[in-house]
């Protein structure tokens, strides 16, 4: 019996006779309870399991979460759990800076470190170079109107010599 069967059983059978024809080496007791973890309507139950899938053998294993979940008519259908991607912290900026620099991906994988570091350290300034929209600078509690002053420091700056590159 394969793992599908052995699911599709344990939703559905209600007499427990199909038990005998499983084999300690048909079950693998963690598999099997990740499979029901992925039911919705089964995830406590298969909380409640975990702690027996070590320590029970395989068939007794079976029997017990046959005991547990609730029956239904048919086996339910279970996608597959992906993990959930998580935006980059800067991907906003990041995708900004490529643009301008025509960064290409190796070469980006090497600077992005010092740029998340650069960013970190003076976010004011570079959200107000890139032109952030507001709920960015809300998202990372950084007053709007910092952007209307960066741009008057810019112009106070002088343009040559040393004054030019903060010294």
């Amino acid at each position: 019996m394969n793992i599908f069967q052995i699911l599709n059983n344990l939703y559905t059978q209600t007499n427990a006779k199909w038990m005998r024809e499983l084999s300690d080496t048909d079950v693998e007791p963690y598999i099997l309870n990740r499979w029901i973890a992925m039911n919705d309507n089964a995830r406590s139950h298969a909380s409640w399991l975990d702690k027996y899938v070590f320590t029970l053998p395989p068939k007794m294993f079976v029997s017990l979460a046959w005991s547990v979940l609730p029956k239904m008519q048919k086996a339910p259908f279970v996608k597959y759990i992906k993990q959930i991607e998580d935006d980059e912290e800067y991907n906003f900026i990041y995708a900004r800076i490529r643009r301008q620099f025509e960064i290409s991906d190796n070469d980006f994988a090497v600077i992005k470190p010092m740029l998340y570091n650069a960013i970190k350290t003076d976010m004011v300034k570079w959200f107000s170079y890139y032109g952030i929209p507001k709920t960015y600078w809300k998202k990372y509690l950084l007053d709007y109107t910092l952007m209307k002053n960066f741009n008057r420091e810019e112009a106070k700056r002088p343009t040559q010599g040393l004054g030019a590159w903060g010294f």
